[in-house]
């Protein structure tokens, strides 16, 4: 495999282990040379995304939030633009789906509660994540959630970085609007929905054989209900399904409302605990 920044020292942190490469560069497990604090470095590959590179970075730098990697420093190193954020170590949700499948409905709802939060503060702030898939959330084995890669966020003051007629986005996890360049932060409630089919399932809602048909499939909303896949999903999972996968964004469940749903239901000391359990023996 190709790492060819390893062992580098940026800003004073070392590259010690290659993590894997997105869409716009390379990401590093680091250490700091003297204070020793551990970060993930990403590193620009394509200098065509300069600029996209650049507003990700303001992005992520413009939000503080428990559930959202911190954004140390944006640099450039020799002419190589560098983002330094916080390392979360534990596995993606992506990982954690492929290794157990069906996730256990009380450790979703935790992570679910997370990620809204995450979402709705996004979404206070003027912010459309646009890219929120299992790959792009990590869990801690304290069952913590952190939201990472805002490579194709969009705020207010985000500049004009797309072609016309462009789709930006993972289809899987797209909206229907999406595929028509008209994704709100509604469009990202849908992901989330998307998400919590995934969790709970297995599987994804839309998954045709095709690009075309998957995109057919998301127009129309057309996808298995869920607790024919997994009759242990409660009532209240399935609903919470149907409110975020709603085809008109109009009728979707935004963030804040959805948080309000998760706040409102409080599992017993008893499958806390069992809940504790099971994690620690994933992780």
């Amino acid at each position: 495999m190709h790492e060819p920044f390893l062992h580098r020292n940026i800003r004073g942190y070392v590259l010690t282990q290659w993590l894997g490469a997105g869409g716009m560069g390379e990401v590093y497990q680091a250490q700091h040379q003297f204070t020793r604090q551990t970060a993930a470095v990403k590193v620009l590959n394509r200098i065509d995304q300069v600029e996209r590179f650049r507003n990700e970075a303001y992005v992520q730098s413009s939000v503080r939030h428990p559930n959202i990697a911190v954004l140390f420093e944006y640099a450039i190193e020799n002419g190589i633009p560098c983002i330094v954020m916080e390392y979360v170590e534990g596995l993606t949700l992506e990982r954690l789906i492929k290794r157990q499948g069906a996730l256990p409905e009380q450790f979703v709802w935790k992570v679910l509660e997370q990620m809204v939060d995450a979402v709705a503060h996004l979404h206070a702030n003027g912010i459309f994540h646009r890219d929120l898939k299992p790959a792009n959330i990590k869990v801690t084995k304290e069952s913590v959630v952190k939201l990472l890669d805002f490579g194709i966020a969009k705020a207010a003051y985000t500049p004009k970085l797309t072609q016309e007629g462009y789709i930006v986005g993972t289809s899987f996890y797209m909206a229907p609007e999406q595929f028509y360049s008209k994704g709100s932060v509604l469009s990202d409630c849908w992901a989330l929905g998307v998400i919590l089919y995934e969790m709970l399932t297995g599987q994804l809602p839309f998954d045709g054989r095709t690009e075309t048909e998957t995109r057919v499939r998301i127009e129309r909303g057309d996808y298995m209900a869920p607790n024919l896949i997994n009759p242990h999903i409660s009532k209240k999972s399935k609903r919470l399904i149907e409110k975020l996968l709603q085809v008109n964004p109009k009728k979707r469940i935004s963030a804040a409302a959805l948080l309000s749903e998760l706040r409102g239901e409080t599992a017993t000391n008893n499958l806390l605990h069992r809940l504790s359990v099971w994690v620690r023996n994933v992780f």
